[in-house]
């Protein structure tokens, strides 16, 4: 852009400050003004609050214990009812356990023990010229001692009555035949006569094994943790 002397109209150089001509001051050429920008408003920025370097600890606080579940409570009896463990139950709950409408022995407590008594025979059986009366019984006791084990002894009690024709004599007599100790017997009668335990007449049998009375009793004695002092009978 060209300059001009506003004294002498001479034409000066954009960059004088005197006219070259009569020496004029030169008036300075002005800047253009150079709007500002606005700068968007920013944020507020939120104080950060400063964390402590120590930590206070926490206060230990003991556990309660717990109560244990309802099954798992110890059972208490209610007030009055006497408390049995060990022999004392054993021997009272026998009866229940063993005794069932399918054997023909029962089960009953004496002292210190189980009684199993079977009368295997009771019988009035007809012969030619003779009539006879025979019951036969067998028990088996076992005794339990304060050691958690038990003792073992078999009772046979062998009664026979009767009438006899011999001879045109009439007679009558009778024997009774006892044994204590231990034994295994197997036995099978069978004769025509009547069973006096069902009523029923003709021909009658009786079967017999100390087996079927034994193994129950101990196996019910087992499986409460006794155990048998000595060999089986």
């Amino acid at each position: 852009m060209a300059r001009f002397c506003a004294n002498c109209g001479k034409q000066a150089s954009e960059t004088a400050k005197f006219c070259g001509f009569c020496g004029q001051p030169l008036e300075q050429p002005q800047q253009p003004d150079i709007p500002i920008q606005q700068i968007p408003p920013t944020q507020p920025i939120q104080p950060v609050q400063a964390q402590p370097m120590y930590q206070p600890q926490q206060q230990y606080v003991q556990p309660q214990p717990q109560q244990p579940p309802v099954y798992q409570q110890q059972y208490a009896p209610p007030q009055g009812v006497p408390v049995m463990s060990g022999k004392q139950a054993v021997l009272a709950n026998a009866p229940g356990t063993l005794n069932k409408p399918e054997r023909p022995w029962e089960v009953t407590i004496e002292g210190d023990s189980i009684v199993a008594r079977w009368k295997w025979m009771d019988a009035t059986f007809f012969a030619p010229h003779e009539i006879s009366d025979e019951t036969k019984q067998f028990t088996f006791i076992v005794t339990l001692t304060d050691k958690g084990t038990w003792k073992e002894l078999d009772k046979t009690e062998n009664k026979k009555s009767g009438v006899k024709m011999s001879g045109g004599t009439l007679s009558f007599g009778s024997s009774s035949s006892s044994f204590s100790g231990k034994t295994n017997q197997k036995s099978f009668s069978f004769g025509a006569g009547k069973n006096n335990q069902t009523g029923a007449v003709g021909i009658v049998g009786f079967k017999f094994n100390t087996t079927d009375v034994k193994h129950p009793v101990r196996e019910y004695l087992m499986s409460c943790g006794w155990k048998q002092a000595g060999l089986f009978g």
